[in-house]
C-alpha cells in the first residue's frame, strides 16, 4: 500500500472508507481554540482551558495521523523478512487502518494491531487469520488485552475459602497473579465475564486443591470448602492470541 503525497490525508484515500475527517483542519481547530487570541476573545479561564484539553486533545491523534500511520507501517514491515512479505488482504487491512485513527500508540491494542498486520503481510501466516480479528481487538479494553497476553503464558489460578450454602467467597487464600494489574478483584472478574461472552476465555470452577498438603495450617469448618478456579484461553482465544499477541523471543 503506497503512501499518499497529500499533506491532508483522509482515511478513504488509504482504506476505501470514505472521507472521515481532514487532519489539518482538526489540528488548526485544536491550535486555534487554545491560542492566546482565542483565550482573550472567549474569556476562557485557565480551568476551562484544562477542561477543553481533556475533550479536544484526543483529536491530535487525527492531526498526526499520516506520521503515525507511516511509523506503524515501518514497525510492521520490520517484523517480517522482506522475502516473505506480501500485500495484506483487504479484510484485515481496511478495519485495522480505520481503527488506528483512534488508537493511542502506547496502547496494548496498538501492539495487537501491529502483530495482526505483521501476520497479514507474511506469506507464511496470512492464511491462518480470521477477518473477525480486527473487530475483536477494537472491542477490547486495555485490561482485557493485557489479560489475554498473560494467559498465553499459563492459566490464572485462585484458591478461595467458600461458604457452600451461600456460594460465597469468605477468604481468598491464593492467586498466582496480582489483581492490581487488572484494576482490582471485581474488575478482574468483570474482565473475565466479558471475555467469556466473546468466547476468548473460559473458567473452570470446583476444581479441588489438595488442601491438607498445600494449606496444612488452614482449618476448614463444617459448611466451608476450598475451591480452585482456573481461567484459561478457549480454542478461539488461543487462535486469536497466536495472531495478535506479541511473542517473546527469549
Amino acid at each position: 500500500m503506497s503512501n499518499s503525497d497529500s499533506k491532508e490525508p483522509i482515511i478513504g484515500d488509504l482504506a476505501g472508507a470514505g472521507q472521515i475527517i481532514n487532519s489539518e483542519v482538526v489540528k488548526r481547530t485544536y491550535d486555534d481554540a487554545l491560542s492566546p487570541a482565542m483565550r482573550e476573545i472567549g474569556g476562557l479561564s485557565t480551568d476551562m482551558l484544562k477542561s477543553v484539553r481533556l475533550f479536544v486533545a484526543p483529536f491530535q491523534l487525527l492531526a498526526a495521523w499520516q506520521d503515525r500511520f507511516s511509523a506503524f507501517c515501518d514497525r510492521v514491515r520490520q517484523k517480517v523478512p522482506a522475502e516473505h512479505q506480501q500485500e495484506a488482504s483487504a479484510g484485515i487491512a481496511k478495519p485495522v487502518i480505520e481503527a488506528l485513527t483512534y488508537t493511542e500508540d502506547d496502547s496494548p491494542l496498538m501492539s495487537m494491531f501491529e502483530e495482526l498486520m505483521a501476520k497479514a503481510i507474511d506469506k507464511r501466516e496470512a492464511n491462518k487469520l480470521s477477518p473477525l480479528f480486527p473487530d475483536v481487538i477494537k472491542n477490547l479494553s486495555p485490561f482485557e488485552a493485557r489479560l489475554i497476553s498473560v494467559l498465553t503464558k499459563g492459566d490464572h489460578i485462585t484458591d478461595d475459602l467458600i461458604k457452600v450454602d451461600e456460594n460465597l467467597i469468605v477468604q481468598r487464600i491464593y492467586a498466582n497473579f496480582n489483581f492490581s494489574d487488572f484494576g482490582d478483584d471485581n474488575h478482574h472478574l468483570t474482565i473475565i465475564q466479558n471475555l467469556r461472552e466473546k468466547n476468548i476465555v473460559t473458567f473452570i470452577v470446583n476444581a479441588k486443591p489438595d488442601v491438607a498438603k498445600q494449606y496444612p495450617n488452614i482449618i476448614i469448618k463444617q459448611g466451608f470448602e476450598v475451591r480452585r478456579t482456573l481461567v484459561r484461553l478457549t480454542m478461539f482465544g488461543r487462535w486469536f492470541a497466536s495472531a495478535c499477541v506479541k511473542q517473546n523471543k527469549d
